[in-house]
């Protein structure tokens, strides 16, 4: 028996093989029924088929964070076919690499349409099932964006700080009903969507994530989708029943460095 045995759990952006897959995994195997919602059908089935293929419970619903009423189909039918739901991980986000003053308007609203808008979007039509149970887990996948950053990321840097304040607002509010809310602020992990992103910068992909590594890491390997994973399955568990508001970094000790020390 896992420590989610029974749970319903939902996890925007579950498919693939980054973060949403290691985080559907880990649930799943806690004992979670994994709901994967993704725009990406054969992605979200392929998770699915390995889940159950490991002897856990999963489905998939196609959806779209950044369009409410997709939101609230998607939520309203979780709970219209299962009763309840426990956990939701709102892992779904783009992302944006544009020196502030250059980005559009377009690319702006984009952006918030799903890194921000989308996690309250997906809190809002959640929260009122887990009042109604007196229970519930919310995390909020950000990143170590949200306190710390870099050149041309910084609209990404306010989406994902936008994130962890909002995490911290809903815990505080809500945390008499029974619902926790957290954070988890992911580093750089070895995924394809960041294979792609950095192969637009750098003429060696595995040269730039090994100097980073060494450079900006306190240990010295690169973090895994089942690393994240693992801190969303403690934190949707009863044994994280006194954590809320919480912001907890998975980044190999990204944020403890400072800059030059080698």
């Amino acid at each position: 028996m896992g420590r989610l045995t029974g749970k319903i759990a939902i996890v925007t952006g579950g498919g693939g093989l980054g973060i949403g897959h290691g985080i559907s995994l880990e649930l799943a195997r806690d004992g979670a029924h994994v709901v994967v919602v993704e725009l990406d059908v054969p992605a979200a089935e392929k998770i699915c088929a390995r889940i159950q293929a490991e002897g856990g419970k999963a489905s998939f619903l196609q959806g779209d964070v950044s369009r409410a009423e997709s939101i609230r189909a998607m939520i309203g039918k979780v709970i219209e076919e299962h009763g309840r739901l426990d956990v939701l991980v709102n892992n779904a986000g783009i992302g944006l690499i544009r020196p502030p003053a250059d980005a559009s308007e377009e690319e702006f609203d984009r952006l918030m349409s799903v890194d921000l808008r989308g996690v309250w979007l997906c809190c809002k039509c959640a929260i009122p099932q887990m009042q109604r149970q007196n229970s519930g887990s919310i995390i909020n996948i950000a990143s170590v964006h949200s306190r710390a950053t870099m050149r041309n990321y910084g609209l990404y840097a306010a989406m994902k700080a936008g994130v962890a304040g909002l995490t911290r607002g809903i815990a505080a509010h809500y945390g008499k009903d029974g619902i926790r809310a957290n954070t988890v602020s992911p580093g750089l992990v070895d995924s394809p969507q960041n294979h792609e992103i950095i192969a637009q910068f750098a003429p060696s992909v595995e040269g730039w994530m090994r100097n980073f590594v060494e450079q900006a890491q306190a240990l010295p390997w690169l973090i895994q989708p089942q690393d994240v994973g693992r801190t969303v399955a403690f934190l949707a568990s009863d044994d994280a029943r006194s954590i809320t508001g919480a912001e907890i970094p998975v980044d190999a000790g990204t944020w403890i460095r400072l800059p030059g020390e080698n």
